[in-house]
């Protein structure tokens, strides 16, 4: 038996649906009570013959697949996050899951204007209030493709002068979803290239960038130093590999602003960024080392 719904404080356009220990949140545009069933069971989207495993790994675990709701095809992303320990699920009963802080971050960026992949549902599987499902279901933006991708398959082959500034005015308007962000005090913990999908505009216009991965996403005001040199440390970390030197000053350029002016603070800027990512990436062959020495593989 459904229940009857109620409002959501974070996304008030949501409402809630209860099928047996499932707990489910959707919005009302998706508000079919044959979907609503399906997502009682989410793990069976992923053995559905469409779908295709975009991610597995230990923590979670990422599908791709259409579903029908009410009549109409839709493309969407599932993403499970695995309770794996006995521990966590003992936290659980006290904290918020994956798909709520997912839900909560997406309601976050949409009162700041910040385009997301669109938010579907968030349902959670509980017993005796001890978490034993969880999992957040998006829907597929269509034409996107994440900003790695994109520069090194799409823009980066562009020659000429055309190719030249394509690429500059990327850089300029990615670099304003971080001056967004940042100045409106949004903090996304995983904001690397993977978690930024840009969207072609034509050839005169710059890309539309939507955000992933949003359970990591909170409002701190204000917003720490450290914080923005993280964000700007993880996007140097995996889209930064990919470009020239001068292509991270035109970003860095169009981040700062007229700060870029000062050469004192930009250089400061600059390392303390370099820096950053270099003690992450020793960290992270360290935590691999000891990984294989217990024989299980870093993922």
């Amino acid at each position: 038996m459904l229940a009857v719904h109620r409002r959501l404080a974070v996304l008030p356009e949501f409402v809630e649906r209860r099928v047996g220990d499932a707990l489910i949140r959707l919005h009302p545009a998706f508000l079919d009570p044959a979907f609503v069933t399906r997502l009682a069971e989410p793990d069976q989207f992923f053995r559905d013959p469409g779908c295709e495993i975009v991610k597995d790994q230990k923590k979670i675990k990422v599908g791709r697949l259409t579903v029908t709701i009410a009549g109409s095809p839709l493309s969407v992303y599932v993403k499970r996050y695995n309770a794996f320990s006995m521990r966590y699920k003992v936290v659980s009963t006290f904290v918020r899951s994956g798909a709520r802080r997912a839900l909560s971050g997406a309601a976050i960026l949409s009162s700041k204007n910040i385009q997301t992949a669109k938010p579907v549902a968030a349902v959670e599987r509980r017993v005796r209030g001890v978490l034993t499902g969880s999992f957040f279901i998006s829907e597929e933006v269509a034409g996107g493709a994440t900003v790695d991708v994109y520069w090194r398959e799409t823009l980066r082959p562009i020659a000429g002068k055309g190719g030249f500034w394509r690429r500059r005015r990327f850089l300029g308007a990615l670099a304003g979803l971080f001056h967004r962000l940042h100045e409106q005090s949004i903090y996304h913990d995983d904001l690397k290239d993977a978690n930024i999908l840009a969207v072609p505009n034509g050839v005169e216009a710059a890309e539309s960038f939507f955000l992933l991965d949003f359970e990591g996403v909170r409002s701190r005001s204000p917003l720490s130093e450290r914080r923005r040199i993280k964000n700007l440390m993880q996007l140097e970390r995996t889209l930064g590999r990919h470009l020239r030197p001068v292509d991270r000053l035109v970003f860095l350029k169009s981040y700062l602003g007229v700060s870029f002016a000062d050469r004192r603070f930009r250089r400061k800027q600059v390392n303390t960024i370099l820096a950053t990512a270099r003690r992450v990436d020793r960290a992270n062959v360290r935590a691999e080392r000891a990984d294989q020495a217990k024989g299980s593989p870093r993922v």
